[in-house]
């Protein structure tokens, strides 16, 4: 089934580039559909031609996802874009990190597995920023796509809830690894909401994400919503004060203020004696990493943690305990997981990725870009600052879906600025008169 499937890829991205070659105007439904489908279809729509279903990892073979089909037909079908040189040299370290740790990796084939995965996160970032660029509609569209599948996925939470499993994890399976996808939903959305005329479906997206969060459980979750929604209001008003927004951010203060008891019910559904085993838990996986870096400090191999720290004893000296839900999980930290699976050179490199985006957005947002996307700048840059806090306490961050929501976040951004760029270049000719620009060329 699997080989239908890659052949019916082979044949239907040619035709779909060449459909949208044709017809542009469908790139803006290809984004919706992109969006509307990374919950629940993303997991689950992908063939391994080479796969290794039993390995510890994240990355468990050469994966190719229906998703990838549309990046490269995107990609084919819309113009290109300049992506920033601090984005393209920061990230050129994070590669440079990935092949030496591959080099001095336990075993290389997995190390490979992350490599295709990081491949497929940078066809996806770039046909974004394409499409997004190309087509002034496609932004919102991507937004709202993404903000119906929340919606369906919070339909899924409330139902696995009411039917017995006290934490929901949707489509996704756990509520950590959901919990970490809102951020690149809700914030975008929210930010609509207050910058534009757009009321219903955002508000939505922001209603759904409460439910997952409540339900879910997960106080880091919980709590980086609230502070992304208010640092999401603040970023919006320094972009532009209006009264819907400062309506609208009354609005929200009393909405979080109101949720604050189901919050706190949320937090409470586990046990002191649960709470307190998580954590030791999770520093017990710290202190395993640590003894780690400190042996490996190129990295053990990307995608072989859980690997090295079960047969290398760090996890048993560290007093991690023996069970399957701790020993075959990584370190809940996405950045000791980067530095002991990539090294040090590893770590500079995601983090200086992470920085270069971040500084993308600020640059954005003094720009004061006008329209939808100069509204949608507050909401992308809240992502990814709450984003750079929640990784710190998990490692579902390596897995490929976040890399996905990830790519579309930071695609969006290199599109709103190259829109810009070509705005004020326009801005700039049409400012000359005519024989002065006939003199300047």
């Amino acid at each position: 089934m699997k080989w239908i499937f890659l052949l019916a890829l082979i044949i239907g991205t040619p035709a779909l580039a060449g459909f949208l070659r044709s017809q542009p105007r469908y790139i803006v439904q290809a984004c919706f559909v992109l969006g509307a489908t990374m919950f629940f279809l993303a997991p689950r729509l992908w063939a391994a031609p080479i796969a290794w279903p039993l390995w510890p990892g994240l990355a468990r073979g050469i994966e190719v996802s229906f998703v990838d089909a549309i990046s490269i037909a995107l990609i084919a079908s819309t113009k290109s874009v300049r992506i920033p040189l601090s984005l393209k040299l920061a990230f050129g370290i994070y590669c440079l990190a990935v092949l030496v740790s591959t080099f001095v990796a336990y075993q290389w084939i997995p190390a490979t597995f992350y490599a295709w995965q990081l491949f497929r996160t940078v066809l996806l970032f770039i046909a974004v920023a394409h499409a997004c660029a190309t087509v002034e509609e496609a932004p919102v569209a991507l937004i709202s796509g993404l903000g119906f599948g929340l919606m369906i996925e919070a339909l899924v939470v409330i139902y696995q809830y009411v039917t017995g499993n006290p934490r929901p994890g949707g489509s996704l399976g756990h509520p950590n690894f959901i919990g970490l996808s809102l951020d690149f939903v809700v914030f975008p959305a929210v930010a609509l909401m207050l910058g534009t005329r757009r009321t219903y479906w955002p508000a939505a997206t922001a209603g759904a994400g409460l439910i997952i969060a409540v339900l879910g459980g997960s106080r880091a979750t919980m709590g980086l919503l609230a502070i992304g929604v208010i640092l999401t209001v603040i970023l919006s008003i320094r972009h532009g004060k209006t009264s819907r927004k400062n309506a609208f951010a009354g609005m929200l203060a009393m909405l979080l203020i109101a949720a604050v008891p189901a919050m706190l019910w949320a937090a409470n559904r586990r046990t002191d004696a649960a709470k307190e085993s998580s954590d030791y838990e999770r520093s017990a996986m710290k202190q395993a990493a640590k003894m780690i870096i400190a042996d490996h400090p190129f990295g053990v191999g990307a995608n072989q943690y859980v690997l090295v720290a079960n047969t290398g004893g760090y996890s048993q000296r560290a007093g991690v305990a023996w069970n399957e839900d701790n020993r075959a999980a990584a370190v809940h930290s996405t950045y000791y997981l980067v530095t002991a699976e990539m090294g040090f050179l590893g770590l500079v490199g995601f983090a200086a990725t992470l920085v270069s985006i971040i500084v993308l957005g600020f640059r954005l947002l003094r720009r004061h870009v006008a329209g939808e996307h100069g509204e949608l700048v507050p909401g992308l840059l809240a992502t990814m600052i709450v984003a750079v806090a929640h990784i710190s306490y998990e490692f579902v961050f390596m897995d490929f879906v976040l890399h996905y929501l990830f790519a579309i976040s930071a695609g969006l951004l290199v599109a709103i600025a190259a829109r810009s760029r070509s705005a004020a270049r326009s801005g700039v000719a049409r400012a000359i008169p005519g024989g002065a620009l006939a003199q300047a060329s």
